[in-house]
């Protein structure tokens, strides 16, 4: 079974055709490079480039979720971070040391919840989804 080209294996491929390039244009001496040839190049160049990124993207989105992205888009996740926004919002409209305040203890829970999986304290579950 043939196995897709992985972003490290297309690097090396593409600089090994760098180096083939350098070889053939020192190997031709030093004659003027036609425009044909350099418009040949760079769309090489172009396609290379998209495919590493195309092998890339490709296993990026082989990859499993992780922990924090599969918190992140829970329900509670989802749920801290609305109230992070609406704190956000709140402080645009009506700057104040108690909005500021607000705003920054409901994005710290966010973002604590997301790298830690920790609830802020004294939430459960079910109030931290409900919020």
């Amino acid at each position: 079974m043939l196995k897709r080209p992985t972003a490290i294996g297309v690097s090396i491929v593409t600089i090994i055709a760098a180096i083939v390039l350098v070889v053939v244009i020192e190997w031709r001496g030093r004659q003027a490079v036609t425009p044909e040839e350099t418009e040949d190049v760079a769309q090489q160049g172009d396609l290379n480039m998209q495919s590493m990124q195309d092998a890339l993207t490709d296993q990026i989105n082989a990859l499993p979720p992780s922990e924090s992205r599969q918190r992140m888009e829970s329900d509670i996740g989802l749920a801290l971070s609305r109230r992070c926004i609406q704190w956000t919002e709140v402080e645009e409209k009506d700057p104040s040391d108690e909005n500021r305040e607000n705003r920054e203890r409901a994005c710290e829970e966010f973002r604590n919840y997301v790298d830690t999986g920790t609830l802020p304290d004294g939430t459960s579950n079910e109030e931290a989804t409900a919020r």
